[in-house]
């Protein structure tokens, strides 16, 4: 007994030590933010200070100096995210997870943003390397160097076995033109909308595809089987396109909500801007926060990893908000093969050779995949980046703004940082021709501003660009390009408010801007809180608005079907599941049980409705398609949709049957999920929010690096967008929504707030992995801090770096 007692307290103490040597491990690979270091290449001592969120405030005494710095601050903290993000743009992610990620390295390739890049070095860096936006950027660049060159790696270099390379300003252009296809909606709808309206009709499409339905909020301004079997074909590359992006290890964009108070109706006087960019959630969040300051500099903004220039922020002066533009700014081209010869298409009057280069993707334990790029007069030939279209006899090929154009990016960032009024700010963002965004602009002068901000292109009348085109005629193809004084745009309105949600801008001269517009509910909501006589808004009040939890369009829809359901036919629970929607006003709070039980019945109409029509595998790309979402209400509401009838059935299907049916099948599956208690089905036990970092897939250690899951409030197409798809399994986790909720009062500069998701730092040891979590969960906010008495007060850390 002794012996076994003596073993038992043996093993204890093994355990400790083993577990105190795992975190001693961990906490090594810690950065200390009380350093004083000597970095090659400064021209002069740089300060870094670190304050209780462990956001970084750089002050140096040039610039060149300071953005060298926050190279090598962010690299600290980030440097894993940059090199992800790199290689997936690159498509050099097999290198690392082997097979398993060669679908996504052949489409990245594909899409060639390391030939785009070489294009943009040459023709505007090479040129221009006095040009103080490509100095900043080389510096950032010798920063993050510096810290692979002397730093420690991260955690996730030893277990993913990453080596050491060095950053290139190429790199930092690849990262921005995946930055540029997350935006592109066209690459997950414009084949589906071809199957659609190629199998079933104009009447089938009309009732789920129209642009923009009637009355919605707008942003107010100045062969036919061989067809289908080409789109079904098509369409499934859109599914393909869901899998690589839910498991892409930095996530893609999908919308946000942004809008501007003049001063006459705040209570400082001065604007305030409020912006939260809707973006898939991840770990580390994607927004990092740094406070750059030199003589005649001083900014705060929010960078995207690798990039050197903010997408959002302020100066003392003025500051921006983003939100997608949602222009379509991608055609698909159906080829005319040559069938004598595989690297021709045909072009007007003439056979045309295909351009080609061939790319080797590295396979880790595999052997390298060759894949063969081509190209047409219409831009890059998609067949070979999915599986269901490698065998397709007729060459796609996809023209995209983004390649017409080198990439001013880092340029419009870096000038409209610098700007200090809305004329350089209207100045800066007419240069940006891809990805289509919507900025908005305050200053301390007290102007408003909104730009949409894109090339537009001039298509031929006829052409529907939702839909596959034909690239064989010449009839089809874009004409030129709009000024940028013809896009919508908007100064200093007579109302005093300005907003965008993603919503379809009213024409301004070009006429309608295609686009894949999202649904009316945020802008209908917004509309509803902002548009008021209001003339005292506070940043406190702001906040109420940027997590409001309403959806004012599911209250309409409810009362306008609740009607014509069969009550005789329901079930006794799906007859109090009636009774509890009827009274419900659209909001999300967590005690609530309304959330649940509509979402489930909205699950159940959309299976009875388009899946049959659809099949599995197109139905998942398409219950979570911007064209379906925004005309969903609309579909529901109409009596005599085509889409009521299934086609697997002699009879026909009455909209009055479908939706009787489905709420039933609701109840049952509710029932069987959450147990037969109808208010105990709170929305908290169903909708959950957890930050997944890329390692969270490992078996045993991957948890360690997620944060959450945490029950959230908010839904679909609220303001606190928390967003995710709609299956058969009851679970709501969200995929995207605020990746940062930012409201800035410009009475006061200095004193912005915000809320990360998560943290700022991306080692997993750190306090500021998730030191923000619960706070944002919870509508909070914390300071940006730019006045340098304020950021002592909470000083953490402080770095010298010298020459």
């Amino acid at each position: 007994m002794k012996l076994f007692k003596k073993i038992l307290i043996g093993l204890f103490i093994l355990i400790i030590l083993i577990g105190i040597s795992v975190f001693l491990w961990l906490n090594s690979f810690k950065p200390d933010l009380n350093a004083e270091l000597h970095l090659k290449g400064l021209k002069n001592e740089v300060e870094i200070l670190y304050d209780d969120y462990g956001v970084p405030h750089i002050y140096a005494q040039n610039e060149e100096d300071l953005f060298y710095a926050f190279g090598y601050a962010h690299a600290q903290d980030r440097l894993f995210q940059m090199e992800l993000l790199r290689r997936l743009a690159d498509g050099r992610l097999a290198e690392l997870f082997g097979e398993k990620a060669v679908a996504s390295d052949k489409f990245f390739r594909t899409l060639g943003f390391r030939k785009h890049a070489k294009w943009t070095l040459d023709s505007l860096v090479s040129k221009n390397p006095d040009a103080p936006f490509v100095k900043a950027s080389q510096a950032y660049i010798k920063g993050i160097n510096a810290y692979i060159e002397q730093g420690k790696m991260p955690l996730e270099f030893t277990l993913a076995g990453i080596p050491k390379k060095p950053f290139t300003l190429e790199d930092s252009y690849i990262i921005s033109g995946y930055m540029g296809f997350t935006f592109a909606e066209a690459f997950r709808a414009e084949a589906i909308a071809t199957f659609i309206h190629d199998k079933y009709g104009e009447a089938y499409l009309q009732d789920v595809w129209s642009q923009w339905p009637k009355g919605g909020p707008t942003i107010p301004v100045k062969g036919k089987d061989s067809t289908s079997k080409v789109a079904r074909n098509l369409a499934s590359m859109a599914n393909q396109l869901a899998v690589i992006e839910a498991t892409a290890p930095f996530p893609p964009f999908h919308g946000s909500n942004g809008w501007v108070i003049s001063g006459s109706k705040t209570k400082s006087g001065k604007p305030i801007l409020s912006n939260d960019t809707h973006i898939a959630f991840s770990q580390p969040s994607v927004w990092y926060e740094a406070h750059l300051e030199c003589p005649g500099f001083k900014f705060y903004g929010n960078f995207l990893a690798g990039t050197p220039l903010a997408a959002l922020g302020h100066s003392q002066y003025g500051g921006w908000g983003l939100t997608m533009f949602e222009n379509d700014d991608v055609d698909f081209f159906r080829e005319k093969a040559n069938p004598q010869n595989q690297n021709q298409v045909w072009y007007k009057d003439h056979w045309e050779d295909l351009k080609v280069y061939e790319e080797t993707i590295k396979v880790k334990d595999a052997a390298d995949v060759k894949l063969a790029i081509k190209s047409s007069r219409h831009g890059i030939i998609m067949n070979e980046s999915f599986d269901k279209m490698a065998d397709q006899k007729d060459p796609i090929a996809m023209w995209w703004v983004f390649h017409q154009f080198p990439s001013h990016m880092l340029e419009v960032f870096y000038d409209i940082s610098h700007a200090k009024n809305a004329t350089q700010a209207a100045k800066a963002v007419s240069n940006l021709s891809a990805p289509g965004l919507n900025f908005m602009w305050g200053d301390t002068e007290g102007n408003i501003a909104w730009w949409a901000a894109a090339k537009l292109p001039k298509r031929p009348k006829h052409v529907n660009p939702m839909l596959i085109l034909d690239g064989s005629t010449g009839n089809d193809d874009p004409m030129g390009w709009y000024d940028f004084s013809e896009n919508p745009q908007i100064l200093n309105p007579q109302r005093g408010v300005l907003y965008t949600a993603n919503n379809q801008p009213a024409d301004m001269g070009t006429g309608f801007v295609p686009g894949y517009y999202v649904p009316a509910d945020r802008a209908k909501r917004i509309e509803q809180l902002l548009f008021t006589d209001k003339k005292d808004w506070t940043t406190d009040q702001v906040r109420t608005v940027i997590n409001d939890v309403t959806s004012p369009n599911y209250k309409g829809l409810l009362k306008d079907i609740i009607p014509i359901i069969f009550a005789e036919e329901l079930s006794p629970l799906a007859k109090k599941s009636i009774e509890k929607l009827i009274p419900w006003n659209g909001t999300h709070n967590l005690e609530e049980v309304e959330p649940t039980i509509f979402y489930r019945f909205l699950y159940y109409i959309f299976v009875n409705t388009v899946k049959d029509e659809l099949g599995n595998e197109v139905f998942l790309s398409f219950e979570h398609n911007t064209n379906f979402k925004r005309n969903m209400i609309s579909m529901i509401k109409k009596e005599d949709s085509p889409w009521w009838d299934n086609i697997h059935t002699p009879e026909k299907e009455t909209r009055r049957q479908i939706l009787t049916k489905s709420l039933n099948e609701a109840a049952a599956s509710l029932e069987k999920q959450l147990g037969g208690d109808i208010d105990k089905w709170q929305w908290e036990k169903v909708h959950t929010l957890t930050h997944k970092h890329p390692l969270g897939i490992l078996p045993v250690v991957g948890s360690f690096f997620n944060v959450g899951p945490f029950p959230v409030p908010g839904g679909r197409e609220t303001i606190n967008n928390l967003d995710f798809p709609i299956d058969s399994t009851g679970i709501y986790q969200v995929s995207y929504g605020p990746a940062l909720r930012r409201i800035l009062d410009f009475a006061n500069p200095e004193q912005g707030r915000s809320v990360l998701p998560t943290g700022q730092s991306g080692n997993v040891m750190s306090k500021h992995y998730n030191d923000q979590a619960r706070m944002f969960v919870e509508g909070g906010s914390r300071g940006e801090l730019m006045n340098r008495t304020d950021i002592e007060k909470v000083q953490t850390g402080k770095t010298l770096l010298k020459p």
